[in-house]
């Protein structure tokens, strides 16, 4: 066969693939092709819900470029059939590479402190539950609420609009507890209203402000920017400790 001949069938098979393949939306010039936003149950941000599991150090982490990614398979794939004593993860804060590509992110769950929006990555995340009744601890510091036993371990509660040092405003039914891995135990994170789990690429990430000096610059480990969103982002190790305080 002639080359024309075979240039001329290459171009007609490609029109007829053309002319069949489903419209897909373009990504931005700067953004990998993955959804940069993952919903929640709307059980669990409607206050119906109860709780939800995260996954834990040792789950599998499948490439979105090979397996259509599902945020609440993601979510419930952590649930560790009541065991709640699990080693902290030595990578949380190791970036996820996209297969195919260098490009790299971070997933974080949001939520709103006021009219902030906050971000806590979910590998230090084990589970999303709704608020309980507390017990409350003798000579705690002020932004601790009480302690619960969840699943048999007792676990501090620390209210974080207390603990940023924010106004305080009365309990509504959209308040959940984050409770975060701790150096060898757990810790609850009371806030005001969960948004969802978003993806924060490498490049729209930015250092801590240099505005920011002392408690408060521990307390926050960068900005991330998604969507039109400003979400900063919590050290979650500094967050919990409870002997870190600022200055009375």
């Amino acid at each position: 066969m002639e080359l024309a001949k075979i240039r001329n069938k290459a171009k007609q098979e490609e029109g007829s693939t053309a002319a069949v393949s489903l419209p897909v939306s373009s990504p931005a010039a700067d953004e990998p092709a993955v959804p940069p936003a993952l919903a929640l149950p709307d059980d669990l941000l409607d206050g119906a819900g109860g709780e939800v599991s995260f996954p834990g150090p040792a789950s599998p982490v499948t490439s979105p470029s090979s397996v259509r990614f599902d945020p609440l398979a993601v979510i419930m794939a952590g649930r560790q059939a009541d065991q709640l004593a699990i080693a902290p993860s030595d990578s949380s804060d190791q970036p996820l590479a996209l297969a195919g590509g260098d490009e790299q992110y971070q997933e974080f769950l949001c939520f709103l402190l006021g009219s902030e929006e906050y971000g806590v990555n979910i590998m230090e995340i084990k589970e999303l539950i709704k608020p309980r009744e507390l017990t409350e601890v003798p000579r705690a510091p002020d932004f601790v609420d009480g302690i619960i036993s969840l699943r048999g371990m007792i676990v501090p509660v620390i209210d974080l609009r207390k603990r940023l040092g924010l106004y305080s405003r009365r309990p509504t039914n959209q308040e959940r507890v984050v409770i975060v891995r701790h150096r060898s135990s757990f810790c609850g994170l009371r806030v005001d209203t969960v948004t969802g789990v978003v993806r924060i690429f490498e490049h729209r990430r930015e250092a801590t402000p240099a505005a920011l000096e002392g408690i408060d610059r521990d307390f926050v480990a960068g900005i991330g920017r998604c969507d039109g969103r400003m979400v900063i982002l919590l050290h979650v190790q500094n967050v919990a400790d409870v002997g870190l305080a600022g200055e009375d």
